[in-house]
C-alpha cells in the first residue's frame, strides 16, 4: 500500500485517507481503552510507577489561601504548628489505610488528628486535595468548589495548618494536600459533633466556647513532609500521556480533514457523507474531554 494513501485521498477513487476510515476511528478508541487497562495493570503489579511530579509547598498554599481571604475582606490566618502536625498525621494515615476521604475506614474523623496533637478548638475545618501540579491549582480548585470556598473564607477561623505528602494511594504515586483550619481555646474541648448544616466535601464543625476563654494563636509552622520512593521507576504521568495522545489524534484528524477538503476541491469533487459527521463527533467528544478534564481532585 502506498504510504500516501494513509494521509491523502485516493487519486482515482477519491476515497478518504486510510487514517480517516471508520476502522481507524475504532483503532483510536481501542488505543485509549488499552491504555487505561495498561495503567490499571501497572497500578496493580508496579505500584508507585504511575503518578505526577508536583511542586506544591505548604507555605505557598497558606499564602495563597490568605490572599483569597484578603480579597474577600477577611483577616489572614496564622500558621499553627499543631494544626500542621495534625494535617501531616492525616495525610500519613490516608496512605497507611489507603483511603481518600475525610473519615478513615477505621473510623477516625478529622478532629481526632487535631486533638491528638493537643489542639483544642471552637471551630475547625478540613479541605483535601490530591494530584495537582502546583500550589496555585490546588487553591484555585478549592475556590471553584462552593463548599471548599466556604471553608477557606470562613470568618470564624483564626489559624491554619497545611501538609503536603507524597506516597502511594490505590497503587498510584500521589501527592496529598491536607488543609486544616481552627480557632483555638485554652481549656480542653469535648469531642466535637459535626454540625448538621455542614457539607460532606468540606467539613466544618463547631464546639461551644467556654466563657471567658481567649484563643491562643501560634505562629509556628511544621512544613509538609515529602516521602520519596527510590525503589520505584521514574514516574509515568497517566494524565499527561492521555492528554498528549488526545491532542495528537485531534490534530491528526483535523489536519487530514482539511487536506481532504482542499485536495478534493481542487479536483472538483464535492463529497459530504456520514463519515464527516462521525469524524466531527469524535473530535467534539475528544475536545470536550480535554477541555473539562482535570488532573487533580478535591474533597
Amino acid at each position: 500500500m502506498n504510504w500516501r494513501h494513509l494521509f491523502l485521498p485516493h487519486p482515482q477513487t477519491h476515497q478518504k485517507a486510510k487514517l480517516l476510515h471508520w476502522h481507524a476511528l475504532v483503532t483510536y478508541i481501542v488505543l485509549f481503552v488499552f491504555l487505561q487497562i495498561g495503567f490499571s495493570v501497572i497500578n496493580t503489579y508496579k505500584p508507585g510507577v504511575l503518578g505526577i511530579t508536583s511542586s506544591i509547598s505548604s507555605q505557598d498554599v497558606i499564602k495563597l489561601t490568605n490572599v483569597e481571604r484578603q480579597k474577600d475582606g477577611l483577616s489572614t490566618l496564622a500558621e499553627n504548628s499543631e494544626l500542621s502536625a495534625a494535617a501531616l498525621a492525616k495525610a500519613k494515615d490516608m496512605f497507611a489505610e489507603n483511603y481518600w476521604a475525610h473519615y478513615s475506614p477505621s473510623g477516625k474523623d478529622p478532629w481526632s488528628f487535631m486533638t491528638a496533637q493537643g489542639y483544642r478548638f471552637t471551630y475547625a475545618g478540613e479541605n483535601l486535595a490530591k494530584n495537582f501540579y502546583d500550589s496555585q491549582s490546588v487553591v484555585t480548585a478549592w475556590m471553584n468548589s462552593p463548599s471548599h470556598r466556604e471553608n477557606m473564607l470562613n470568618s470564624h477561623y483564626q489559624e491554619i495548618g497545611v501538609a503536603v505528602l507524597d506516597g502511594v494511594l490505590n497503587g498510584q504515586q500521589t501527592t496529598l494536600v491536607v488543609q486544616m483550619f481552627g480557632t483555638p481555646i485554652q481549656s480542653v474541648a469535648a469531642k466535637p459533633a459535626v454540625d448538621s448544616a455542614a457539607k460532606q466535601v468540606a467539613i466544618v464543625t463547631r464546639v461551644p466556647t467556654p466563657a471567658n476563654v481567649q484563643p491562643v494563636v501560634s505562629n509556628n509552622l511544621v512544613a509538609g513532609t515529602t516521602v520519596n520512593y527510590p525503589n520505584y521507576l521514574p514516574l509515568i504521568d497517566p494524565y499527561m500521556i492521555n492528554r498528549i495522545l488526545s491532542i495528537f489524534i485531534i490534530m491528526l484528524i483535523s489536519s487530514l480533514l482539511v487536506m481532504d477538503y482542499v485536495i478534493l476541491k481542487k479536483r472538483g469533487v464535492f463529497r459530504l457523507s456520514s463519515h464527516h459527521f462521525a469524524h466531527l463527533s469524535f473530535l467534539a467528544v475528544a475536545s470536550s474531554a480535554l477541555l473539562f478534564s482535570q488532573v487533580g481532585s478535591v474533597l
